[in-house]
């Protein structure tokens, strides 16, 4: 039966597999479709914007530089505050790449005005590298983000992390002085962003492949963004988008259309980590009230479990374990309160003649039944045990007559039950007494048998009277 049963779960495996394959087969082309749809949708959005954004009013391009100076150094920040949430070596680049290039769009923005641009010597030496600074960032910045998580564990283990900063250190350094050095030579800064461009291109591809392996919504968003970004620095330095000095051109929609979606994409995914973040906590809480439940459940069944060690099962009273727990408590407290104690040891007469007689289901009732005699004779205060099968015990913390008012008041209430019941046997008893003052050592246990030597000691007088 068990080879049967497996022939017959294989195909199921092979179903399944089957499955998973065509589901990637979809997956992947959704993704190809995505991509090529996005490329497609930037390039004419470029195309379209050459030709219906072509204003020349430098407050709007100022405007438009401002804007995606501000939308980047959002992004940088909210990046920023997700690397703290959870160190990790990509998203510190990712950071640094959005943080300094919206920056350095700013002060391009600032020092291409009118009136500064050529104000001083280096003002436009300073506008030409903070255009390439700024690509050459972000490139670097998806590069090495991809490339830290690429090789992250080897990193780790091969190269300090002094090493480590001393090499951002080193590029930050050489692309500083690469971008002063080209910025006043137009074809010479051309070259150097189509390398950032080439390494722009790259880094996506491996965030894209990262994305593939652990999706990310944030990164799709940066992705897209990067495309922008990509085809704004390709037009406006190879092909050209004709726009002047003060004027907004493709590069600087594509830059705004870019940073723009990577700062929607922030906001989404942020809110998506609230929303995953208030899911956890939900499941956490849920989790935490089913906890609390169960140590409830447990609490109580410890609690029934422990009650059922030191409850008698039958007459609902303490049984022996119980009676010498509580009794000796009951002791103690009488002691240090300078109270005697009085322990009274009561067996039933001829209690296997109603079994043999009757059965044992009528030995049971009378057992309950004088349990509950008992119950209701002594106080709450005392300690009522059955620890027997016809024994009971009573520990009292009573003076002398009120010891001799609980026993008459037992008599007489064991006299009231055989005349009102109907039944065929009476309910009779012997009993044993052993006192305790504060100042004695004697245990519950010594007292038991004093007061079982005095029991058999009645019964003794009480059949030779007879």
């Amino acid at each position: 039966m068990t080879i049967v049963q497996q022939s017959r779960r294989r195909p199921l495996l092979g179903t399944t597999q089957e499955q998973s394959g065509i589901g990637l087969t979809q997956k992947l082309r959704w993704r190809t479709t995505h991509i090529s749809a996005t490329i497609l949708g930037a390039a004419l959005l470029g195309l379209t914007a050459r030709h219906a954004l072509y204003v020349s009013s430098p407050d709007l391009r100022t405007g438009v530089l401002a804007t995606s100076s501000m939308a980047a150094i959002m992004v940088g920040l909210i990046l920023l505050a997700r690397f703290l949430s959870a160190r990790q070596t990509p998203t510190l680049c990712l950071t640094l790449g959005f943080l300094g290039s919206g920056l350095l769009i700013g002060i391009n923005m600032i020092f291409s005005l009118p009136g500064l641009w050529h104000s001083f010597s280096w003002t436009t030496s300073l506008v030409g590298a903070s255009d390439i600074m700024s690509n050459g960032l972000l490139s670097l910045s998806f590069l090495t983000g991809w490339a830290a998580w690429r090789w992250q564990e080897r990193l780790g283990k091969r190269v300090p992390a002094v090493v480590r900063l001393a090499i951002v250190a080193a590029i930050l350094a050489l692309l500083i002085g690469v971008a002063f050095a080209v910025g006043t030579h137009p074809a010479v800064a051309k070259l150097v962003n189509a390398v950032w461009a080439s390494c722009f291109v790259v880094g996506m591809i491996g965030f894209g492949l990262k994305n593939s392996r652990r999706p990310d919504t944030l990164e799709r968003w940066l992705i897209l963004a990067g495309i922008f970004l990509i085809y704004g620095q390709v037009v406006a330095d190879f092909p050209g988008d004709g726009a002047s000095a003060g004027q907004v051109g493709t590069a600087e929609v594509m830059t705004f259309a870019g940073y723009f979606a990577a700062f929607v994409g922030s906001v989404i995914s942020t809110y998506e980590l609230f929303e995953r973040a208030e899911r956890s906590m939900q499941i956490a809480r849920g989790r935490n009230e089913e906890l609390q439940r169960e140590v409830a459940v447990r609490k109580r069944a410890e609690e029934e479990s422990r009650q059922l060690a030191l409850i008698d099962p039958l007459t609902n009273i303490y049984n022996r374990r119980g009676f010498t727990t509580l009794a000796t408590h009951v002791r103690e407290i009488a002691r240090r309160q300078k109270r005697p104690v009085s322990l009274l040891l009561i067996d039933l007469d001829r209690f296997k003649r109603i079994n043999d007689t009757f059965g044992h289901v009528v030995g049971d009732k009378a057992l309950v039944e004088f349990a509950q005699i008992l119950s209701a004779t002594f106080r709450k205060s005392d300690v009522v045990a059955r620890t027997g099968g016809d024994e009971f015990c009573v520990l009292l913390t009573e003076p002398d007559e009120g010891l001799q008012i609980a026993l008459a008041r037992l008599r007489q209430n064991v006299d009231d039950s055989n005349v009102a019941r109907t039944r065929s046997y009476r309910l009779e008893f012997s009993i044993g007494i052993a006192r305790a003052m504060p100042d004695d050592d004697e245990s519950i246990h010594a007292l038991v048998e004093t007061a079982d030597e005095s029991m058999y000691e009645e019964k003794r007088l009480r059949e030779g009277a007879a």
